[in-house]
């Protein structure tokens, strides 16, 4: 093979293995799937990445990072903090989760309480739970102040 041949060669191997990136879908493209139609309605801000760029594509970000973009270009950025809205969904599922365990550990010892052999240690331990679970009932998710859970 002749030195031009060989650059060639060497060209469309880049050109087969390049990668590509979209800052608007946050999308890796290999190059190849571009040029042979696999990728039929791609992004208009497609770039190739250097090869400095790769990690973006083959590692974990770092902690407290994502992938995210500047200028265009794959870059790791920091995690945004939540929303209100979803700090709001995040405390509903939190109560959510608090009233199912109540209700599991009120379910036993109100069945005790009921049927008329509940044990007179139990009793106590009963009238918390209630008392906490209707404490959790009136916790807005908007502006949460978590009862203290019964021992």
């Amino acid at each position: 093979m002749t030195d031009a041949q060989d650059t060639i060669l060497a060209d469309n191997q880049a050109i087969s293995t390049a990668i590509c990136f979209s800052a608007s879908s946050m999308g890796f493209y290999p190059q190849a799937w571009i040029d042979d139609g696999t990728y039929a309605d791609l992004p208009t801000d497609i770039i190739t990445l250097t090869s400095d760029e790769l990690i973006y594509r083959d590692s974990m970000p770092p902690a407290g990072k994502i992938l995210g973009s500047q200028d265009g270009h794959p870059a790791w950025i920091d995690i945004p903090l939540p929303t209100s809205a979803e700090l709001t969904a995040i405390a509903a599922q939190k109560k959510s989760a608090l009233l199912a365990e109540a209700s599991a550990i009120i379910a036993p010892l109100r069945d005790a309480s009921d049927g008329g052999y509940i044990e007179d240690a139990d009793k106590p331990k009963l009238v918390a739970w209630q008392k906490y679970r209707y404490d959790l009932m009136k916790v807005d998710p908007a502006n949460p102040v978590w009862p203290q859970q019964p021992a």
